[in-house]
């Protein structure tokens, strides 16, 4: 059970040459990753934030979506992900306090993978202000039916660039 091909979508992603729409509409990235574990970040940027100027809580919960989402994807071996990916289907957040924009520089999503059993997957997540706790993140994903191939061609031809 190798993890090949899916480190190597992993770091293509990391390489910025295999992004989400929306990481990409988010500015969200993928800076590090093991099995069962990544991290994601992106600028904290006003136009992120609510009326108060703090990030939105959505943002934050995205964020930390992302990584949980990647986090369980590296769990997947080379076989598994011919045929299937993870879904996200519930995420809990706790936000611990607010960010303000003006005062932010970076938000840092840092995932695991608790459990991963036969059908669903177990992860948590905590996002990070500059470093410190802004909000706590857990998740259930599940099995979902999944085509790489379809997705690499639609996201660049199958060779990283978009089209």
């Amino acid at each position: 059970m190798g993890h090949a091909f899916v480190d190597q979508m992993m770091e293509r992603n990391r390489a910025g040459e295999l992004r989400s729409p929306v990481s990409e509409t988010l500015d969200m990235h993928l800076v590090e990753f093991g099995r069962g574990e990544a991290v994601y970040e992106m600028d904290a940027r006003a136009e992120l934030g609510n009326p108060l100027g703090v990030i939105q809580g959505g943002v934050a919960t995205a964020l930390a979506d992302a990584a949980m989402a990647a986090a369980t994807t590296t769990t997947l071996s080379d076989e598994e992900i011919q045929r299937e990916a993870i879904t996200t289907i519930d995420i809990y957040s706790r936000l611990i306090r607010p960010v303000d924009a003006a005062k932010v520089e970076r938000l840092r999503a840092e995932a695991k993978v608790v459990r991963a059993g036969g059908r669903l997957v177990w992860t948590e997540a905590e996002v990070l202000a500059d470093g410190e706790p802004a909000g706590k993140f857990a998740a259930t994903g599940i099995r979902v039916a999944f085509d790489p191939q379809a997705y690499l061609n639609e996201r660049g031809g199958g060779d990283g660039r978009k089209r």
